[in-house]
């Protein structure tokens, strides 16, 4: 117990030491920027989210290292109160016991001493007499060590009971440490969300306004160059072959996956690293929704594009249908195409 406990503060010490340090790197302002192109916010952003995933890591650990000293408490309240029905079945079997050899004694040497009378007078001869006189001294004998065997049965439970409520006096404290470290790594947690969610949030505010910026001036031309009716759009090339096989790889998961933040290997994704397998066929990554919603966007989705708002996104199967990873399912599911999402081809 006191090796497990050691085990849980050495990682409570190396958790620490790793919050401490993911909230001096959170929490350090970031260089101003006269203007900050999106290039420059995306870098900041993915850095960020990097952070907030290793964090998440920490998080998990310091978690685990609560339960685990939740465990450990429980198992000895678990053992001091069997300990406690044993303490109470050796008390009942002494007084028992003693109770019987007290009444024996009032019997035999209180009640006109009767019993070593009866001996000598029942027995008819010498050899009788030393037979019921041995049975007696034996049954008297036996009766005394039941009464020292449950007293030294009782002390030893008592010695252990001490033991093991100093065991939980230390798992106890194990698991407030445990607990305030898990507390200290979901504030830090939150303010990495934070940063991240405000540094997606620009980016994504600048996508739509370069996209905003580059149609106005797409239609300015076309009006210039007096071209056909107003609104006239034609999406990027789309390649019905490739989308087939990003389809075959989105459904060869379904229902598979397990979803883990920041991972693209096999059998384990987030949104993004799912759709970066399904588009290049490699378990590595191709960016992140907002990577995505910097590609271009088209009016007319078609299986294979890629469904995407800012924090999620997932692979267009059609019918306003997506197959995505999502961590509300903890793995690959098809569902709807989510409110804000807009389409977008990997060109």
């Amino acid at each position: 117990m006191r090796e497990r406990t050691s085990h849980i503060f050495s990682k409570h010490t190396c958790c620490r030491v790793a919050v401490a340090f993911l909230l001096a790197c959170a929490l350090i302002p970031c260089a101003a920027y006269a203007e900050p192109t999106i290039s420059e916010l995306q870098a900041q952003a993915d850095s960020a989210y990097a952070d907030l995933c290793a964090m998440e890591v920490q998080l998990d650990e310091a978690s685990n290292a609560y339960f685990l000293a939740l465990e450990e408490l429980q198992k000895a309240q678990d053992r001091i109160a069997e300990l406690q029905g044993q303490i109470d079945e050796a008390t009942s079997r002494i007084a028992i016991v003693q109770g019987k050899l007290s009444a024996r004694a009032r019997s035999m040497y209180r009640s006109d001493q009767i019993g070593i009378i009866d001996v000598v007078l029942g027995s008819s001869s010498f050899m009788e007499f030393a037979n019921k006189l041995s049975l007696l001294d034996q049954m008297n004998q036996k009766d005394a060590n039941m009464v020292e065997e449950a007293k030294t049965l009782k002390a030893q439970l008592e010695a252990q009971k001490a033991e093991l409520a100093e065991q939980e006096r230390a798992a106890a404290e194990a698991a407030e440490q445990a607990r305030i470290v898990q507390k200290e790594a979901e504030l830090v947690y939150a303010s990495m969300q934070d940063l991240y969610q405000s540094l997606s949030d620009e980016v994504a505010s600048m996508v739509e306004a370069e996209r905003a910026a580059a149609e106005a001036r797409d239609a300015a031309a076309f009006e210039e160059s007096g071209g056909g009716q107003d609104g006239d759009y034609t999406d990027p090339y789309y390649d019905a072959a490739w989308a087939s096989e990003v389809l075959d790889r989105a459904y060869s998961y379904l229902g598979e996956a397990s979803y883990v933040w920041g991972s693209c290997a096999p059998g384990e994704f987030d949104c993004s690293g799912f759709v970066s397998y399904c588009l290049s066929g490699r378990y590595s990554r191709l960016g992140t929704t907002y990577t995505f919603l910097t590609w271009p966007e088209v009016h007319d989705p078609q299986p294979g594009d890629v469904a995407v708002n800012t924090v999620h996104c997932g692979i267009y199967i059609g019918g306003g249908q997506i197959i995505h990873c999502t961590s509300s399912a903890d793995n690959v599911i098809i569902g709807p195409v989510q409110s804000g999402m807009t389409f977008h081809r990997w060109c």
